[in-house]
């Protein structure tokens, strides 16, 4: 795959990047991966780097993003490097479903983890 996900130990948050195009078989894919990485942990927190990312599938893709997001319990999102039409997309899929995440958009990983540091106190 050549999307990639962590969990960040330093930072206590998921990380999850997205090069080029993102299908929704690839999102279906992390759901797992999310459950596993956050088992145990005491944060919902997902930091996800856009930088290098082409464009989301389609619909289906931003269902399957949110569904995997609710699944989680994900409590704060950051969208780091996120270009006009990604920030469109990644509120779109913010207010699809019922997911309680709270979400911000910053320009590079050190703004990500202190904007989540903040919600930590």
């Amino acid at each position: 795959m050549k999307h990639t996900i962590q969990y960040d130990e330093k930072h206590h948050a998921l990380l999850q990047t997205i090069n080029g195009y993102f299908t929704t078989e690839e999102t279906r894919q992390f759901s797992p991966l999310y459950q596993k990485l956050l088992e145990g942990k005491p944060n919902r927190h997902l930091v996800v780097d856009l930088r290098n990312a082409g464009k989301m599938e389609n619909r289906e893709t931003r269902q399957e993003t949110n569904k995997t997001l609710n699944e989680a319990k994900i409590t704060q999102v950051v969208f780091v490097g996120a270009n006009a039409a990604q920030r469109m997309i990644a509120k779109v899929l913010m207010k699809l479903g019922s997911l309680n995440a709270e979400s911000n958009f910053v320009k590079d990983m050190d703004e990500a983890y202190q904007w989540l540091e903040k919600r930590r106190t």
